[in-house]
C-alpha cells in the first residue's frame, strides 16, 4: 500500500473547529505558514487559541476574528513595512486575551510538551512582571541548590502548521535556512500540518530537517509563505508588507483588503 499525507490546502484544515488552539511555525515574517493561515482566514472557525513568534500571521488572524487568545514570545514584523495594526487594536482594546511571554519561555512550554513533561524549568522570567501578570505560571525550589526558578507549564497545542522548502508525499521535509523552533513544535502538538514549496519523490530529501513520523497532512504550496521571506526559493515582498500593513491601521481598511486579496471577493 502506498502511503501518503498530501492533501489539497482546503482539505488541510478539517478537524479544525472553534476554540482549537494552533501553534505556527516560522518567525516574524520568515517562513510563515501563510497559504494556510488564509485558508482559516476565510473559513468559518472562531475563538482559536493562536500561538506563535509572530508577524502577519497572528495580526490577519486577528483582523479576521479568528483568535480568541493570542500567545505570544514577540509580534513584529522584523524590519519588513508596515505593522501589525490589528494587533495593537486589540491589545489596546481588550478584545482578545493576551499572554506575552519572554522568547525563552515561550519555547519551554512546548519543550515540556514534547518531552511529555508536566513543566519546563527556566531562570527566565525570574524577577519580571511576566510572573506578575501571569499567575499561574509558578516558581519552584531547585532540590540541589535551592535556586528559585520558574516552572513554565506544558502546552500541547491541538495543531502545529508550518512552512517548508521540500517534502516528500510521507511528510519528510527539508528547511534550507533558519529552521527556528519547527522542530521542536511538531514534536510538541497533537497534530501537524505541513505546507511545502515543492514535493520530491521518496527517498529525494537530502537534508531531513521534519521527520515524516511527525507529520499529518502535506500540502503543496509554491509561494506558500508569500508575502514573506522563504529562503532561498525567495524575499519578503516589501511592495505587499506595506499595502498590509497600510490596510491594517484602520478597521474599515482592512476589511475591504481581507475581502479583496484574502476571500478575492
Amino acid at each position: 500500500m502506498t502511503i501518503h499525507k498530501i492533501v489539497g490546502v482546503e482539505e488541510s484544515i478539517e478537524g479544525l473547529k472553534d476554540g482549537s488552539s494552533i501553534l505556527i511555525g516560522g518567525w516574524g515574517p520568515f517562513r510563515k505558514p501563510m497559504e494556510i493561515v488564509r485558508r482559516i482566514a476565510r473559513s468559518t472557525i472562531k475563538d482559536l487559541t493562536v500561538l506563535s513568534f509572530a508577524g502577519m500571521d497572528l495580526d490577519l488572524l486577528i483582523g479576521a476574528g479568528k483568535v480568541k487568545t493570542a500567545i505570544f514570545g514577540f509580534v513584529s514584523f522584523e524590519g519588513a513595512p508596515g505593522g501589525p495594526g490589528n494587533f495593537k487594536r486589540a491589545r489596546c482594546s481588550g478584545s482578545v486575551e493576551m499572554k506575552e511571554l519572554s522568547e525563552y519561555m515561550f519555547i519551554a512550554q512546548f519543550k515540556a510538551a514534547a518531552e511529555r513533561l508536566p513543566f519546563y524549568p527556566t531562570r527566565s522570567g525570574t524577577g519580571t512582571d511576566i510572573l506578575t501578570i501571569n499567575p499561574e505560571i509558578r516558581t519552584i525550589k531547585d532540590p540541589y541548590s535551592d535556586e528559585t526558578l520558574v516552572a513554565v507549564p506544558a502546552f500541547t497545542p491541538d495543531y502545529a502548521i508550518i512552512h517548508v522548502n521540500e517534502s516528500d508525499q510521507l511528510g519528510n521535509a527539508c528547511i534550507s535556512g533558519d529552521p527556528y523552533l519547527d522542530a521542536l513544535f511538531v514534536r510538541a502538538a497533537d497534530k501537524v500540518i505541513m505546507s511545502t514549496e515543492r514535493i520530491l519523490p521518496v527517498g529525494k530529501i537530502l537534508e531531513n530537517s521534519i521527520s515524516g513520523s511527525w507529520v499529518d497532512r502535506v500540502v503543496e504550496a509554491p509561494q506558500g509563505a508569500y508575502p514573506g521571506d522563504c529562503y532561498p526559493d525567495y524575499g519578503i515582498n516589501q511592495k505587499e508588507f506595506k499595502r498590509y500593513g497600510d490596510a491594517a491601521k484602520d478597521p474599515d481598511a482592512f476589511k475591504k483588503y481581507l475581502n479583496e486579496v484574502v476571500k478575492g471577493g
